[in-house]
């Protein structure tokens, strides 16, 4: 049997407060989705969504997008498969026959909310216009004036809209003008101003910082006086130790304690996290740190199950390679100074290595790209279980900060 995995791809609103996750279907170390039957691959999304991984492991609260073929709205009973938390996809290769918009109809009258996917207008397309709750455009396909054509086009309807595939913050500041409630692909873009520019000096403390506790010569007693020396620091290190998530059976009452206990990898881990936290992420999504948390998560897993030595390495690997979306400078002016040895500076300025190799592989598990995964020691099915176990580590860790 081929190994399976299911993606997530978040959708945003306007505010960049994530609204919901699009679930992706692969197959195999295939490249992109290589899909040959639709109806195959969502039955599949749905039986590991639903059964096998179960979709509050994937999405949270939030809705799930999942893409629904002809064959599915025709033969399966969606209303008695799904929860109402599923938004149902309707693929742009759906023709609007009248057995169809009765099939969507039902649907929407269940109380399933309605999705048209890339949508090119037509007027064949009015009868599903007129049940759809939201219309998603592909912004790289149709282009601005394409895009503003189908906007004076769908004006008429009572429907939300998407723009997708938009990467760019340029992109999404003229989308959002445009009138878009909701974007994907923007949460993935770098910083748009390539040009080197100064760091702020709040973020140039929190850079000292990620400095001091990743240098290699520090000692258990500097790193407890580095973290003593700020009061929210302290605090917050202290309240993770003896949260249900560490599990020590007693209480830890002080920085020193907790570092004998854990151990330094343990403590460096856990402070970067709360420093780089305290990044303002102004006009960015906080979704930008789950997925922070969860590539680190995922690049120490992977380190972890291939039996690599010091995984913790890896874990940094994955938790700074997004410091250059995180701080709006490009990544070498932030990396440089980092005290941090060869291996790690290579895996984040040219994928480089085993710790490159390793990143680029959760980068892709990321966006579903497995014809990008690199990392070949381990079998598609420890990836995808390392995969599902981060994204579960960063969702609890970032409820809890």
């Amino acid at each position: 049997m081929a190994d399976l995995f299911v993606g997530r791809q978040p959708i945003f609103n306007r505010k960049l407060r994530t609204h919901a996750y699009e679930l992706l279907f692969r197959a195999g170390n295939q490249a992109q989705a290589n899909v040959v039957c639709g109806d195959t691959a969502t039955s599949q999304v749905l039986v590991n969504a639903l059964s096998e991984i179960g979709l509050e492991n994937l999405v949270g609260p939030h809705q799930a997008f999942i893409n629904v073929t002809d064959k599915l709205l025709l033969e399966r009973d969606l209303a008695a498969m799904l929860p109402k938390q599923c938004a149902l996809e309707i693929l742009e290769t759906v023709e609007p026959t009248p057995e169809i918009v009765a099939s969507i109809q039902r649907l929407s009258d269940a109380g399933y909310y309605i999705v048209l996917d890339d949508f090119e207008y037509s007027d064949s397309m009015i009868p599903l216009l007129e049940i759809a709750d939201l219309v998603k455009l592909d912004v790289r396909l149709l282009k601005e004036e394409g895009v503003r054509q189908h906007l004076e086009q769908l004006a008429r309807y009572n429907v939300k809209l998407l723009a997708e595939k938009v990467e760019t913050p340029v992109e999404f500041n003229i989308y959002q003008d445009m009138g878009f409630d909701y974007f994907q692909g923007f949460f993935f873009a770098k910083p748009s101003v390539v040009q080197v520019k100064s760091i702020p000096a709040n973020n140039l403390a929190i850079m000292e910082l990620v400095s001091k506790v990743n240098d290699p010569e520090i000692s258990l007693a500097e790193l407890g006086e580095v973290i003593s020396r700020d009061a929210s620091l302290s605090v917050k290190t202290l309240r993770y130790v003896n949260s249900p998530a560490v599990g020590l059976a007693a209480e830890v009452s002080s920085i020193n304690q907790a570092l004998a206990l854990l151990g330094l990898d343990i403590i460096r881990q856990w402070v970067m996290i709360l420093t780089l936290t305290s990044v303002d992420l102004e006009d960015k999504s906080p979704e930008l740190f789950v997925m922070m948390l969860t590539r680190a998560r995922l690049c120490q897993l992977v380190a972890d199950k291939a039996g690599l030595e010091n995984p913790g390495v890896y874990f940094t690997i994955g938790l700074l390679s997004a410091i250059d979306v995180l701080m709006d400078a490009p990544m070498d002016q932030l990396i440089n100074p980092l005290p941090l040895t060869q291996e790690v500076k290579s895996a984040l300025l040219e994928f480089g290595g085993t710790g490159g190799d390793i990143l680029r592989s959760a980068m892709a598990m990321e966006q579903g790209m497995l014809n990008e995964i690199a990392f070949t020691q381990l079998s598609m099915d420890q990836l995808n279980e390392a995969y599902l176990e981060a994204l579960h580590w960063a969702d609890e860790i970032n409820t809890g900060i």
